[in-house]
């Protein structure tokens, strides 16, 4: 056996067979020693603290922290931040105290275990104390009734809608099934409702049940007496005007021309649309907003032929559209769920975090659902199967597109949101798509265009049309500039002027004139 067969990378502290990275919070407190200080540095699972001056409002902060984040975490005191060794020894017997005790008065939920560890600081011996805080399921707050939670190797104070979508999210409180400020069945699309009844019998074989019964076994309406009480569940579902009491209950969809959203003068997206309305109006709004939106493009598939589609998958984006507004906070009232199509890639953005036990890695084999009885619902009206199964439909079509994995991200912006992101591998695509832009208005033509008459008619061409104020966003010239432009187009036989009942109308556009062979023939 050779020297270098003998060289571990954890030759002291750890085992052969040991995976430090995939220990869990609990098992680095049983198993730790001054020898492993080195290999943990900080992150999500441990803290270390200097004993330099010990801040107990901070620890009562971490007991809420840990006890809020999914397996826990461990406090280190006795480690400065940089790993240096200082020990607990100098600590009096009433601050060691103290810390074992903290919890009781400052954050009284939490459920923390302590305990000594051996170390060694300047030749001599002394001891770490090491506290174990288990996520307890609950929102833990502290006496000042803060509440936070651990991302990476920093703990974030969570907002009043953040705690509210924690403790739906954990069954402490369910937003779904608040009662509403709304008159059944005056308020409601009864379309809607009739639609999901009808499903719902015929499933169930209850056909002898009222839609007063099936919504009230579905928890969409609560009966007192000969009245009737709807719940946010019907809002979501079927309201007339859902934003009058849920304002987050909307879709944004927007298409910029590059790869970044730019802000302040240079904010300029080509389309910019709100979807309103209740939850089953919005998807078909957005639905009919992401296809207008899109490109048509022209790429190599693994057959080796040449075909032509949208830049996405419908699958991909259509049920990361629905996810995203099933599985949404919407407790996080004013926060809009939206669709962001950039060059390169779209971006799906749903308010509230993963529901646990789904998580970025777990994504494909776990559910759960934040809005168990609006989900069930949507179900019934044919927009929802399970969980997983839509995210493996993202996936898989994905793929069939030859385009990469998705892209599924929790981030804590103002609030926590989940991102979806879908690549649509452009730097390839988008040659092949010039090309056939190119061939219909005749390449000799194409190579005579300056850089904004190209996007303007680039633009037309994958759209049909193209208006004064959207060559205005393409180009960044002023709108009379953009009118010249136009019109200059049209003078080339690119494009024709289909004129409004007056100036400015914004029924007057330009549209595609005849490809430039039929024009020359």
């Amino acid at each position: 056996m050779t020297d270098n067969q003998l060289s571990l990378p954890f030759d002291e502290p750890f085992s052969v067979s040991d995976q430090p990275a995939l220990w869990t919070p609990r098992d680095i407190w049983v198993r730790f020693t001054q020898r492993m200080i080195s290999f943990f540095v900080e992150d999500r699972r441990i803290d270390y603290k200097s004993t330099v001056k010990i801040h107990f409002d901070d620890l009562a902060a971490y007991m809420s922290c840990f006890s809020n984040t999914p397996d826990g975490g461990v406090l280190c005191y006795g480690v400065a931040d940089d790993g240096t060794v200082q020990g607990c020894k100098r600590l009096d017997q009433k601050t060691l105290n103290e810390i074992e005790k903290c919890h009781t008065q400052k954050c009284p939920t939490a459920k923390p275990e302590f305990k000594r560890v051996p170390v060694v600081v300047d030749g001599e011996d002394d001891f770490l104390i090491l506290v174990y805080i288990p996520y307890i399921g609950k929102l833990a707050e502290t006496n000042k009734s803060e509440a936070w939670i651990r991302y990476g190797d920093t703990k974030h104070r969570m907002s009043e809608e953040e705690k509210r979508d924690f403790r739906a999210t954990r069954n402490e409180v369910s937003f779904e099934l608040d009662r509403a400020p709304y008159t059944y069945p005056n308020d409601f699309h009864r379309s809607i409702i009739q639609d999901f009844c009808d499903e719902f019998r015929r499933r169930e074989q209850r056909s002898d049940w009222s839609n007063e019964e099936v919504l009230v076994d579905r928890h969409l309406i609560e009966k007192s007496g000969d009245q009737y009480f709807p719940l946010n569940t019907l809002v979501l579902l079927a309201a007339k005007d859902p934003g009058r009491t849920i304002p987050g209950c909307r879709v944004r969809v927007q298409r910029f021309d590059g790869e970044r959203e730019g802000s302040g003068e240079n904010y300029r997206p080509i389309r910019d649309r709100f979807c309103e309305g209740c939850v089953v109006e919005v998807i078909q709004k957005a639905q009919n907003a992401i296809e207008e939106a899109l490109h048509t493009v022209t790429w190599l598939n693994s057959d080796g032929k040449f075909v032509t589609t949208p830049e996405y998958p419908k699958w991909a984006w259509f049920e990361a559209l629905v996810n995203a507004c099933v599985h949404r906070s919407y407790s996080f009232s004013g926060t809009d769920t939206t669709i962001k199509i950039y060059s390169n890639r779209m971006e799906i953005e749903s308010p509230g975090g993963f529901v646990p036990p789904v998580n970025e890695k777990t994504i494909y084999a776990l559910r759960a659902s934040r809005n168990h009885h609006f989900m069930d619902a949507m179900r019934y009206l044919g927009y929802v199967q399970m969980a997983r199964e839509g995210t493996r439909r993202i996936r898989d079509s994905m793929a069939e597109y030859n385009l990469p994995e998705p892209q599924f991200r929790q981030e804590a912006l103002h609030g926590v949101v989940v991102r979806v992101i879908l690549q649509n591998d452009h730097q390839v695509r988008s040659r092949s798509s010039d090309r056939e832009v190119a061939m219909h208005f005749g390449v000799e033509q194409w190579k005579l265009m300056q850089d904004h008459e190209i996007k303007i008619a680039a633009y037309a061409f994958r759209n049909e049309a193209v208006q004064v104020s959207e060559a205005q966003r393409l180009t960044g010239r002023t709108w009379a500039t953009s009118k010249k432009d136009l019109d200059r187009l049209c003078r080339k036989g690119i494009l024709v002027f289909v004129q409004g009942d007056y100036a400015r109308d914004p029924k007057a556009h330009y549209r595609l004139a005849k490809e430039r062979s039929q024009v020359d023939s």
